[in-house]
């Protein structure tokens, strides 16, 4: 199971990945001076520090209200999530093309083809998901994250 969960007085969103407790932080927060911390409080842009891996640079996740669209960087690898008016939004991992379908209720499935991969659900200030394949963890873990960026987007704009 991936549970996201923003932490909003310390200004970081937890990501508890199985055992592992991974960690985002605004990008602006890691720069000093006051107004960098305030900016951070309305960041879109997320790095994720896995615990247990200083080496590894860390991942960035990124939401764009205007397009509805999450984007994730890890290295030189990036994909992005595509959102039409009324229909799923979608992303493409390993070459293959997954549709995520969310209902009003918050719970949402993530489809390869029209086979359920995996199951979430929104809350307030928080996602989590279940029943996914091992070799999509790391993947969704950075999306769960892009997800809690997206919902304190829409607090602040709605």
């Amino acid at each position: 199971m991936i549970q996201a969960t923003a932490r909003i007085l310390r200004n970081v969103i937890e990501v508890q990945v199985g055992d592992a407790l991974w960690t985002g932080r605004p990008i602006e927060a890691e720069q000093g001076g006051l107004g960098r911390r305030l900016a951070a409080l309305f960041s879109t842009e997320y790095h994720l520090y896995r615990s247990g891996e200083p080496a590894e640079p860390p991942a960035t996740i990124s939401y764009r209200a205007k397009s509805d669209e999450i984007r994730i960087q890890t290295g030189d690898q990036s994909w992005k999530t595509r959102s039409s008016a009324f229909g799923p939004m979608t992303f493409e991992y390993g070459g293959l093309t997954y549709t995520i379908h969310e209902r009003l209720t918050g719970r949402f499935a993530i489809l390869q083809d029209a086979t359920p991969v995996a199951v979430g659900q929104l809350g307030y200030r928080s996602c989590v998901v279940r029943d996914y394949p091992a070799e999509l963890e790391t993947f969704l873990a950075h999306l769960a994250l892009g997800y809690v960026v997206r919902t304190l987007t829409w607090e602040m704009v709605g």
